[in-house]
């Protein structure tokens, strides 16, 4: 498995809400209401001017806008569908990978239960995801794929990042896996958890996290 320190290090710059929390939580929690979050709302919400979230904004990476320019994508959270299905109070949200929806709870405060397919073997993979652990999995001896470090650019993490980021259903699937990408890496879900605890908590956190 890849050694936790140097990997958080390395994806750290993709999570704003380590440097910018009191604005980048709330844009993920309002994502969570189902719909497209305007400059206009994010700054009604936190006090700020227009001119000064757009600004902020400019300035994160990988943010998905609709034809609007309202915002419907940031830090792994999206209204758009994909693969991995990530349900928050009832309201049918997405991740731009597997990954996502281990730390997302922990972002947002709240539980989710995620639904995804093991891309090797076919088999559908649900999750109960609470803020401070997985509180139900199935199937058992679920894992997570990781691609590389090397071929990650963090200005495009949704496309050199996210798309090998998978549940893996078992460790049949893992193995599988593993021997079709020897330069990636395939973790369980406790050390999925983990990494993305250290990944994305906030500068001053670092040394408290898990």
């Amino acid at each position: 498995m890849p050694d936790p320190a140097p990997t958080a290090d390395a994806l750290r710059d993709t999570f704003p809400a380590r440097e910018d929390a009191p604005l980048a939580l709330p844009l993920l929690r309002l994502l969570t209401r189902g719909n497209p979050v305007t400059e206009a709302t994010l700054a009604a919400a936190r006090g700020r001017t227009t001119d000064e979230i757009a600004a902020q904004l400019t300035r994160w990476p990988n943010i998905e806008r609709d034809a609007d320019d309202a915002v419907i994508g940031f830090s792994g959270l999206t209204l758009r569908a994909t693969a991995h299905s990530f349900q928050v109070e009832g309201r049918p949200l997405h991740t731009w990978c597997a990954w996502d929806t281990l730390f997302l709870p922990g972002m947002l405060g709240a539980t989710a239960r995620v639904r995804s397919t093991c891309p090797v073997s076919g088999r559908t993979v649900e999750l109960v995801v609470a803020p401070d652990g997985v509180e139900h999995a199935h199937p058992a001896g679920i894992h997570v794929s990781f691609p590389p470090l090397a071929s990650t650019n963090t200005a495009d993490i949704t496309g050199t990042f996210c798309r090998h980021v998978h549940f893996l259903a078992d460790a049949d699937a893992a193995r599988t896996c593993k021997e079709a990408h020897p330069d990636g890496h395939v973790l369980d879900l406790s050390a999925a958890f983990e990494l993305g605890c250290r990944t994305t908590a906030p500068a001053a956190a670092q040394e408290e996290c898990c």
